[in-house]
């Protein structure tokens, strides 16, 4: 097994299916490796301290209409 990198495109969702190409399985002849998805599973982190906390209440103020917004209330802000 080896590791795999690459870029999440801003603005990706949770649930979001990336693929990346030839970083699959080989093939079972020695082809080509095939294609690995990947689910995005966002994690909002918990507030270590209230400047962290002042933040994330911040950024929710800045983009009202945000669609993660339960996701600050799930963290515990």
């Amino acid at each position: 097994m080896t590791d795999a990198r690459g870029k999440i495109p801003p603005g990706t969702n949770c649930g979001s299916t990336l693929r990346l190409r030839e970083k699959g399985i080989a093939g079972a002849r020695g082809g080509t490796r095939g294609d690995q998805y990947v689910e995005i599973q966002v994690v909002v982190p918990k507030p270590t301290d209230e400047r962290v906390r002042k933040l994330m209440k911040e950024l929710e103020a800045v983009e009202p209409g945000d669609p993660r917004k339960d996701l600050f209330a799930k963290a515990g802000v």
